[in-house]
C-alpha cells in the first residue's frame, strides 16, 4: 500500500508522506523490502525525504540483518567506504552467496587484483548456485516462459526472486 499512495495508483492521489508513514510503520515490525526501500529513499532523496546517508545505511543494515540480498551488499559499500575492509568482503560474500549480481562482479574484481583467494570466490559462487538450484520450480519456469512470451518479463524478477537469504 505504501508504493500505491506514493505512485499515485489505484486512482489515489500521490502521497509521499503516506507513503513514508506506511513503510517505517512496516519496517519497524520487521519487514525487510521496507527496511531496504526507505534505504533507498534516504540515500536518494526521494519521496519527500533529505538525503541521508547515515539513515540509509541505518535502514539498510536493519534490512541485511534479516536476510535482504541487495542491502548486505549496499551495507558491505558502507563497510568498505569505512575502512572496513574485512568485513566488507564477508557482506559482500553473503550477498553474493543469495546471488546478488553487483557482489558477485566486485569479488571478481577482488580475486582477479589478489585481495580474494580462489577457495573463498569458489566457495561463494558453489553456495549461490546451490541456492539458486534450490529455488528451481517447474511452476516457476512455466511462469517465466509465460511472460517472456506474452512480454511482460523483466530481468530484475530474476533479482527479486532472490532478495532474502538465512543468515
Amino acid at each position: 500500500m505504501a508504493f500505491v499512495h506514493g505512485d499515485g495508483q489505484l486512482g489515489l492521489p500521490a502521497d509521499e508522506a503516506k507513503c513514508i508513514d506506511l513503510l517505517r510503520e512496516s519496517a519497524d515490525l520487521g519487514f525487510p523490502p521496507a527496511q531496504y526501500q526507505l534505504g533507498e529513499y534516504y540515500m536518494n532523496g526521494e519521496m519527500g525525504l533529505e538525503q541521508n546517508e547515515e539513515e540509509a545505511f541505518k535502514y539498510w543494515e536493519k534490512a541485511a540483518g534479516s536476510g535482504d540480498v541487495t542491502s548486505v551488499h549496499n551495507f558491505a559499500c558502507f563497510e568498505g567506504k569505512n575502512g572496513n575492509h574485512v568485513a566488507a568482503m564477508r557482506h559482500f560474500r553473503l550477498s553474493a552467496s543469495g546471488g546478488d549480481r553487483k557482489s558477485i562482479g566486485l569479488l571478481i574484481d577482488s580475486f582477479e587484483l589478489g585481495i580474494l583467494q580462489h577457495g573463498r570466490l569458489a566457495e561463494t559462487l558453489q553456495v549461490m548456485y546451490s541456492s539458486l538450484a534450490e529455488m528451481r520450480s517447474e511452476d516457476r519456469d512455466e511462469f517465466v516462459k509465460h511472460l517472456k512470451k506474452i512480454g511482460k518479463y523483466r530481468e530484475e524478477y530474476d533479482e527479486s526472486n532472490r532478495r532474502i537469504i538465512p543468515i
